[in-house]
């Protein structure tokens, strides 16, 4: 069994204080084999917000993994937004921008989706690479469970109103993911936590508990803001996801009347593995 903690949008300069001391303490309890961030950690990529990621990132007792969010881009000076948007990140934060950990039973791939601009209106709806998708095409044999993450939605989740843009080439990603079974994609960006599965047939679906999952399902996580004020419609919230042989459980770990608590569990089964061929 791996344990995955994810969080997301943590937003230092916009940041709640005590909400940062709890989830470190939760995160710490929880004791997760590895934590995985999926972007924002800064408001406004200053070198301050970046010191105090920093800081916080050292003090994760745990194995993590981060990718940038399109919020670690300075926009100032223009320059530096233009030639070098990551300078900061590679200073502070990590100099790899394609991140791995292996959890023996469980595969994790950071993808960085934030850009500094694109041939959009929308500068921070961000893009994936086809460089990048072919990498996690790599992974298509390997039988670990996948799982992959970035910072830009793939998919609207329980958006209705359809009030942000998706990450380009999101989908291509999805059907990539397809191809292979027990795949997983966590994500930040929307600061409202939900579960959906995808497939090229169906799309997205609300995931429900007890729901066996078929080989081209792709589950799809979206987590909260966990320690900013800039709440959208949730409180403060992260996921702690178990990958477990028989299936996967995410529960959604939120901040409500000064401390962390459980606010929903999601259970879902694997598909069957197909059997081996013998000779093969």
């Amino acid at each position: 069994m791996t344990v995955v903690a994810h969080i997301s949008d943590i937003h230092f300069g916009r940041e709640l204080p005590g909400v940062v001391e709890a989830l470190l303490a939760d995160l710490a309890a929880a004791s997760p084999d590895v934590v995985v961030i999926s972007g924002d950690m800064t408001q406004f990529a200053s070198h301050g917000e970046f010191t105090a990621a920093r800081a916080f990132l050292d003090r994760i007792v745990a194995p993590y993994l981060v990718v940038p969010g399109n919020h670690d881009i300075p926009t100032i000076p223009l320059w530096e937004m233009v030639f070098r948007p990551f300078r900061r990140w590679r200073r502070y934060i990590t100099e790899g921008l394609a991140p791995e950990w292996s959890g023996g039973t469980v595969l994790v791939k950071g993808i960085n989706s934030a850009r500094p601009y694109g041939p959009y209106l929308n500068w921070s709806r961000g893009r994936i690479a086809p460089a990048q998708i072919e990498a996690v095409a790599t992974a298509e044999r390997d039988p670990r469970a996948l799982v992959v993450t970035a910072h830009h939605p793939v998919a609207y989740g329980d958006d209705t109103e359809h009030d942000y843009d998706l990450v380009t080439r999101g989908e291509l990603l999805l059907a990539t993911m397809a191809r292979r079974p027990r795949s997983l994609l966590l994500l930040g960006h929307r600061h409202r936590a939900y579960a959906s599965l995808w497939n090229p047939a169906e799309g997205e679906r609300t995931a429900v508990t007890g729901t066996s999952m078929a080989r081209d399902d792709v589950l799809i996580v979206h987590a909260g803001t966990a320690t900013s004020d800039r709440l959208r419609g949730q409180v403060n919230s992260w996921n702690l996801i178990t990958l477990a042989e028989q299936g996967v459980g995410i529960e959604v770990r939120q901040f409500a009347a000064n401390a962390w608590g459980t606010a929903s569990r999601l259970a879902l089964l694997w598909p069957e593995r197909e059997p081996e061929v013998v000779g093969r």
